[in-house]
């Protein structure tokens, strides 16, 4: 199945993997684009062809509080299996219950203010909100 992920925080696929003088934000994004494959490894193995693109949009366009234009990371992935993250009738609800409160770091390229250091998927500080595309 095909899924679409966009978020309010960095998670730029820099492919920093090391701690090293001089690259430390790289490597940050780097943590923050893993943390989102970890989380969604909880229950698929995951697969994508694009690491996730920066695109500027209305956020209400995609699902967030805010008339404004911003910076939002586009994620699209797929799985092997159907339903995988199927819960209560919703085909992305395990992704909305997974994420909710996973810690994240703030401060990198982001357009707008995170009112939390972690991904919210709920309500009006929503910063991330997930799709099944056909």
């Amino acid at each position: 199945m095909n899924y679409s992920l966009y978020t309010t925080v960095d998670i730029t696929h820099t492919g920093q993997y090391r701690s090293e003088l001089g690259k430390e934000e790289l490597r940050w994004k780097e943590q923050n684009f893993q943390t989102v494959i970890q989380t969604l490894g909880i229950r698929a193995n995951i697969s994508f062809t694009t690491p996730p693109q920066l695109i500027n949009s209305v956020g209400t366009a995609l699902g967030f509080n805010t008339n404004e234009i911003i910076r939002i990371w586009a994620f699209d992935f797929y799985t092997e299996r159907d339903r995988l993250f199927e819960h209560n009738e919703n085909p992305v609800g395990y992704m909305i219950t997974d994420f909710n409160g996973v810690p994240y770091i703030a401060g990198l390229s982001e357009s707008i203010e995170q009112n939390y250091n972690v991904f919210v998927t709920d309500g009006a500080s929503r910063n991330i909100v997930f799709y099944l595309r056909s």
